[in-house]
């Protein structure tokens, strides 16, 4: 379905009401739903009926209370050439919903889909009544260009502005998208209510500073946006510092950080809305990054992008195709040398592509969700191998697998790894859990609980990373776990001064004393093997003593 034709012989206003006639000829609830960004584009009246009006909000947030996509969303599996039906129980709808979903073209360019209601579960009158108050309250106080929230510009309001405002070829533009840096956090310590609050003393700031101009909105989120003109680039910084300064003087007990993405006008034909993807692409590059606050959009973000979203298409396939293959690094222990473990890595041998190294696809599968189909991929596969050894007679060493935050935080961890113990009939200390230091700066109490259940259910902890981030002195007195493995870039950093020898010897001393095993990653040189013998170091891991290998390789050392 081609709704960007409509579009070439209507002015935008005509193609809005021709769409909304088609999409409410029939009597099934219908969404779009932009299939980058994951934002509701438009619902029909019968959607709005049921769920509320929900536009400009995120799809998986909306339906599934998730902030992250949903690891089945059919979006990521949807084909042009036939429609896609997905059954599914959503947390708005409070039941079992039927979805069909089509591949579309919208009508502003954006590649979208539409979701169309086929079926809701018995309760369907139950949640009709339930939410129809709601809706109808939504529908009757909620203008369709204003935010509901804060009462500025949606950004419906603002694609339609801008692109009037750009056209004027005497002056240069940037579009400036404005996020607020660990938002979820300050719901989650101070509640939804302040997290509003914020998001609308941010919206004051920028009436405070344009005033009627009309040149900024609420995106969606936590996101605003914002269009200027300048003659340099310096310009765009110095109104940005302005944002930021005024941003900082808040009423509230704590600082809240902005990270800003900007894109330059150099193609007006191109969609207000494709030009925000682009702004929010640029502040991506620095989310996280406590050193800048700032980046312009570089063409090389979009290629990334579209590598990403190839990957993307082709990372379910790769699973039930078992192109991912487990690797094996081997571990040693520095008092004799001798072989006493694994980490499990993951390679994608993919087809047409070659080998695709870990660091093209593990941030990307970290971000959408995948990575716990992965995890859990690669856990059966090292269950599967070491029985396949016993079995052999062979004398099996401890096998050690990742554990991501997704797992803490979305699964039923302790219930997936025993079911995996006792299908291979194998015994928990078999199969050590790698958990990344930086997990610990999240929910650290709630972590260290679904921890001490593990070591009760039997199973080895390892604390990868130790000393990547800036609680490690902190951590290693506090966590419930049994190994902590060096940082490769610590180790480094730290032996290369006498007084970072010193650290990393009291680091190692520290450890020992909480009766914690210790293992140094990235052991490179025999400088670095003789310190950590002299520093009591029990384990060290890297190319030094071996690579990352395939598992015939990894046997041909081990038995």
């Amino acid at each position: 379905m081609n709704f960007g034709m409509i579009t070439d012989e209507l002015n935008m206003q005509e193609t809005k009401q021709v769409i909304h006639s088609i999409l409410n000829a029939g009597c099934e609830a219908s969404i779009v739903i932009d299939r980058s960004s994951f934002e509701i584009l438009y619902q029909n009246d019968k959607a709005i009926e049921l769920m509320g009006n929900r536009v400009g909000m995120i799809c998986h947030e909306v339906l599934c209370t998730k902030e992250t996509p949903c690891m089945d969303c059919p979006m990521q599996h949807i084909k042009t050439q036939a429609p896609l039906v997905r059954e599914r129980y959503e947390e708005l709808l409070d039941g079992v919903a039927t979805w069909r979903y089509h591949d579309i073209a919208w009508f502003d360019g954006r590649d979208a889909v539409l979701a169309t209601l086929v079926a809701l579960g018995d309760n369907e009158q139950v949640v009709m009544q339930n939410m129809m108050e709601q809706a109808v309250k939504l529908i009757n106080h909620t203008p369709d260009e204003v935010d509901k929230l804060t009462g500025i510009s949606n950004r419906i309001r603002f694609y339609d502005q801008t692109q009037v405002a750009i056209q004027d070829l005497y002056n240069n533009y940037a579009i400036v998208l404005l996020d607020i840096e660990r938002f979820k956090n300050i719901n989650d310590i101070h509640g939804i209510a302040e997290g509003d609050q914020v998001l609308r003393f941010v919206a004051r700031v920028l009436q405070e500073t344009y005033g009627n101009q009309n040149n900024y909105a609420r995106l969606h989120s936590d996101m605003f946006v914002f269009y200027m003109s300048y003659d340099k680039k310096g310009e765009i910084i110095k109104e940005i510092e302005k944002l930021r300064k005024k941003i900082s003087n808040n009423p509230f007990q704590y600082d809240i950080v902005t990270k800003f993405g900007i894109y330059l006008v150099n193609d007006r034909s191109i969609p207000v809305n494709l030009m925000c993807d682009r702004a929010m692409m640029a502040e991506r590059t620095v989310k996280g990054n406590i050193m800048k606050f700032c980046a312009f959009y570089d063409e090389h973000y979009r290629e990334e992008m579209l590598r990403a979203g190839q990957i993307e298409q082709d990372m379910e396939k790769a699973l039930t195709e078992h192109q991912y293959q487990m690797y094996l690094q081997p571990k040693y222990r520095l008092k004799d040398n001798s072989l006493c473990g694994a980490e499990v890595l993951c390679r994608w041998q993919h087809p047409e592509k070659g080998l695709i190294p870990p660091n093209d696809f593990i941030p990307l599968f970290e971000k959408n969700g995948f990575i716990l189909k992965l995890d859990e991929y690669m856990w059966e596969e090292a269950c599967k191998n070491i029985r396949r050894w016993l079995d052999q007679g062979r004398s099996v060493v401890p096998i050690s697998v990742n554990i991501s935050r997704y797992h803490i935080q979305h699964n039923d961890l302790e219930k997936s790894l025993m079911e995996l113990i006792h299908k291979y009939d194998l015994t928990p200390d078999m199969l050590n859990l790698e958990i990344t230091e930086s997990l610990f700066l999240d929910k650290p109490e709630e972590l260290n609980r679904v921890l001490d259940r593990l070591q009760k259910l039997g199973f080895k902890l390892e604390v990868d990373d130790f000393g990547s981030g800036f609680s490690s002195l902190n951590l290693i007195r506090n966590i419930s776990v049994d190994t902590i493995k060096i940082d490769k870039e610590f180790l480094d950093s730290e032996i290369a001064s006498e007084k970072g020898k010193i650290v990393v010897n009291h680091t190692i001393g520290m450890a020992k004393d909480l009766h914690l095993q210790v293992i140094a990653e990235g052991v490179e040189t025999k400088a670095h093997v003789d310190f950590l013998k002299n520093s009591n170091c029990d384990i060290a891991q890297g190319f030094y003593f071996a690579k990352p290998m395939p598992v015939p390789e990894f046997e041909r050392i081990a038995f």
